[in-house]
């Protein structure tokens, strides 16, 4: 069968049958970003990260590493250039018509193909904007692009639509706090099954057996499980541990809904914490709840990174905090549920505005020991924040 029977067949069956939204939301969506193209001077924009691919069209597809390309110009229908085996997703997922596929074994080639394709198109000329910033793009696409496209000038563009996409509007509100529902789902089912002896894979598959149970995507970040002093450090995974007496059990997880993600962090301790244990519970319980009482529109990143600070400044000889006291959420694909455009630190310049979403990730880790974590995922609301996720904040003590 050739590739355009394929699609058309394909089309005829499934065609935009699994568009997130209704098109009022992608059209509210394409028309801003066509503005910031016309303030930018940009004729053509050549979006080719998995997030804001998604959040213009709807693609959807597991396989992020593997080229697309939506060829926008400021005027006229947009061309989604992708590879064969992504037929299903550009055909069920998204909204666009005009579609140009080329081999997926022959990814080396996309820019070549590429560049044809927008001189056929007659966008190989003006002002082009890319992302170079961004997963997506080959490292070498935007030197071969410059090579072949003599009479274009391109410009990096990298974060004007995830700059668009800071602000949710009430359809994505929606999916995040369906999203909180389903991690704290999740949580809970490891909550549940923890005890002397299981492993930490065993919690691990408790909590991601009820997320998608429940009804989640697939998951931007795996759920993130460690115990014991391996709890002590940050961004490590689940090794086939025993759980033991004495023993913290940190848990990180992000229910997924229509590629949005509301993250959680937990923490339970196996036996009866010590003075220690509990005053550096405290610490975060502090340190999230300041940034949540200080998180309304205005306020700039920085002065709620410094009054958060305090919270915890008691313990910061004993433990560790990595200084980002919020970074925003949204869209997300593996390997990160992160939009890695507005964080909440010291220098921080960024404004609160109503409709951004923020993980606040809380943990501080006393090395080689333990780690308290007790993270919410927040929306910004009109007169201050509003708390997605929805479990005690404390400690868990579970009795052995």
């Amino acid at each position: 069968m050739e590739i355009r029977d394929y699609e058309a067949r394909l089309n005829q069956r499934v065609g935009k049958s699994e568009l997130a939204f209704p098109m009022a939301e992608y059209e509210t969506r394409m028309a801003a970003t066509r503005r910031a193209m016309d303030e930018q001077a940009i004729d053509t924009l050549l979006v080719t990260h998995a997030c804001d691919l998604n959040y213009l069209t709807g693609y959807d597809t597991l396989g992020t590493d593997i080229y697309a390309c939506l060829i926008l110009p400021r005027e006229g229908e947009p061309v989604l250039h992708t590879m064969t085996v992504e037929i299903p997703a550009a055909v069920a997922t998204t909204w666009v018509d005009d579609r140009v596929f080329a081999n997926w074994y022959d990814p080396a080639g996309m820019d070549e193909q590429l560049c044809a394709l927008l001189d056929a198109r007659g966008m190989a000329r003006g002002r082009i904007g890319i992302q170079p910033k961004r997963v997506g793009m080959r490292a070498d696409m935007p030197a071969s692009l410059a090579r072949h496209l003599e009479d274009a000038t391109l410009v990096d563009m990298t974060d004007l639509i995830g700059t668009l996409r800071l602000i949710k509007s009430p359809a994505e509100i929606d999916c995040l706090r369906r999203a909180a529902v389903l991690t704290g789902i999740g949580v809970q089912a490891s909550l549940d099954v923890i005890r002397p002896g299981i492993l930490d894979n065993d919690v691990c598959r408790a909590g991601y057996d009820a997320m998608v149970g429940a009804g989640a995507d697939f998951l931007s970040i795996q759920p993130i499980v460690t115990s014991g002093k391996r709890a002590g450090g940050f961004h490590q995974m689940h090794r086939r541990v025993p759980i033991e007496a004495g023993d913290s059990v940190f848990m990180e997880y992000g229910g997924c809904f229509k590629r949005y993600t509301a993250p959680m962090m937990r923490c339970a301790f196996l036996g009866e914490p010590d003075a220690e244990m509990r005053g550096l519970e405290e610490a975060v319980k502090a340190t999230t709840a300041s940034i949540i009482e200080n998180a309304r529109p205005g306020r700039i990143g920085h002065d709620i990174a410094v009054e958060a600070s305090r919270a915890h400044a008691a313990i910061d000889d004993l433990a560790y905090f990595p200084g980002a006291y919020g970074y925003t959420i949204g869209v997300g694909y593996p390997p990160t549920w992160a939009d890695t455009i507005g964080f909440l630190h010291v220098g921080s310049d960024l404004e609160l505005k109503p409709g951004m979403t923020f993980h606040l990730p809380i943990g501080i880790r006393v090395p080689g020991r333990y780690g308290i974590s007790l993270s919410e995922s927040i929306l910004i609301t009109e007169t201050g924040c509003e708390v997605l996720t929805g479990m005690p904040r404390e400690l868990a003590v579970l009795k052995v």
